[in-house]
Order: structure tokens, then sequence, then C-alpha cells
């Protein structure tokens, strides 16, 4: 028997007042000297849930 990966990946917004937190925190380029890229990222971090599994599944051969 064979392991077959399987990656599930589940993103849902969070709680009301986080995507507005989140928002603010991916304008914070706008403001100061914080990069672009890492902003974004940390400000969808921020307003959504994201949820990562991996598993694996027996496959006869």
């Amino acid at each position: 028997m064979l392991a077959r990966p399987r990656l599930t990946i589940t993103i849902t917004p969070n709680a009301a007042p986080l995507p507005l937190l989140g928002g603010a925190v991916a304008s914070l380029p706008y403001w100061s000297q914080v990069p672009q890229r890492a902003a974004y990222a940390v400000g969808f971090l921020v307003a959504f849930r994201v949820r990562v599994r991996l598993m694996r599944r027996a496959v006869r051969a």
C-alpha cells in the first residue's frame, strides 16, 4: 500500500472586528516604512482564518 497525500486549505473570514483590523494593517505602507508585501500578508492573516490540513490516505497499488 502506498500513502497518497491530500492537502486541504480552508479560508474563512474571522469575527466582525478582525477584518477591519486586517485592512488597517494592510494599509500601513501608506503611513510608514513597512514593506508592502509583508503588510498585505499579515493583514490577510488577521482578517481571515487559514487552516491547512495534510492527510495521508492509504491507496492500494
